[in-house]
């Protein structure tokens, strides 16, 4: 009981009505441990073969760009958005495949992939820039 009456959170305390702590204080440690984790995935992918680290940093790169897309209050919108972050990272990746694979099948996707998906691409940016966005 001690801890619940200077615990602002838990009623019936003395700190019932006192104010939380402004989310901004944590802001700091979130950048340094953002910053940390990012030096260890550094560090992890320096020792990855070459094609894995284009490979990884294609999906790595599309995932920000995504979830901003899944902000957008239009449904459609969002679709479209998170879509052609989605098909940048395939065209990376198959642009890897192509830098770094040698079987004749795997470069013949990977290049379909490359095509196929930039030509999704430009008709979303068509279709996104039809609505003003």
């Amino acid at each position: 009981m001690a801890l619940s009456q200077a615990d602002p959170h838990h009623p019936g305390g003395e700190g019932e009505h006192a104010e939380p702590a402004p989310v901004q204080q944590g802001a700091p440690m979130m950048q340094m441990m953002d910053g940390m984790m990012g030096q260890q995935m550094a560090q992890r992918m320096e020792a990855l073969p070459e094609a894995s680290r284009a490979y990884m940093g294609a999906m790595m790169d599309m995932h920000a760009p995504m979830m901003e897309a899944m902000q957008e209050p239009d449904a459609d919108v969002a679709f479209v958005k998170g879509m052609i972050a989605h098909h940048e990272a395939a065209i990376r990746m198959a642009q890897a495949a192509l830098e770094f694979g040698q079987e004749p099948q795997s470069r013949q996707w990977a290049q379909e992939i490359i095509d196929a998906q930039q030509a999704e691409i430009d008709a979303m940016q068509d279709w996104l820039g039809n609505r003003g966005e």
